[in-house]
């Protein structure tokens, strides 16, 4: 089975059961794959294939930058905003799998944010800064536990990446606003942060 094949199975997986630490394993599993299997440094005369992939994420929910942030580096990857969506900048086969991984972390921050205000709805509290406050601590939390494999698997961009992407974002123009949290929403930060922390190893299901 082909590695863009094992990622999206893994997805699937936890996609179906609604697990957070499914997905949790997916993510880290995922980020394992890609070092291990991911395409080589090559040398001044092979073709190498550079690509740009742009995300799907519905609402352009501004947490999404920040998202990116996490995901782009730990799965050696630049990133940058193309009308309004995360576009992945690298060699084609990394570019894949960071976009898949990034596509389905951000559709489960949005389901988790939809669930934290339905149910602070039912319970007639606020929601306002609900959505940001969670995808900050979960941003966070998913960081630290990324930059932990990065650094076990030795997780970098490559330089021919780096110098290609610099070429290409000469005349970007740079985001200065940052994300906040609302400190009014109680225990929502801290939740996020626990979820972006958590993980399962596969074990069994490992690949």
């Amino acid at each position: 089975m082909g590695i863009h094949k094992v990622i999206r199975s893994l997805f699937a997986k936890a996609e179906s059961t609604h697990s957070e630490h499914e997905a949790h394993a997916a993510i880290l599993k995922d980020q394992e794959l890609m070092a291990k299997y991911g395409i080589s440094p090559l040398s001044a005369e092979e073709d190498c294939r550079y690509a740009s992939q742009s995300c799907f994420h519905s609402g352009n929910r501004a947490f999404r930058r920040n998202l990116a942030n996490v995901i782009a580096p730990n799965f050696r990857v630049k990133f940058y905003l193309s009308n309004m969506q995360v576009t992945f900048f690298d060699r084609e086969d990394d570019v894949k799998i960071a976009k898949e991984v990034f596509e389905y972390t951000y559709k489960f921050i949005c389901r988790e944010t939809r669930r934290l205000c339905r149910e602070r709805k039912n319970g007639n509290m606020s929601t306002n800064g609900i959505t940001n406050t969670y995808a900050l601590g979960f941003c966070r939390g998913l960081s630290e536990k990324l930059g932990e494999q990065s650094t076990a698997l030795m997780v970098i961009v490559p330089p021919d990446v780096n110098e290609k992407y610099g070429e290409l974002s000469k005349n970007f123009r740079q985001f200065k606003r940052a994300l906040r949290y609302d400190r009014y929403a109680k225990g929502i930060y801290e939740q996020g942060l626990q979820d972006g922390r958590q993980h399962r190893l596969l074990g069994e299901n490992a690949v």
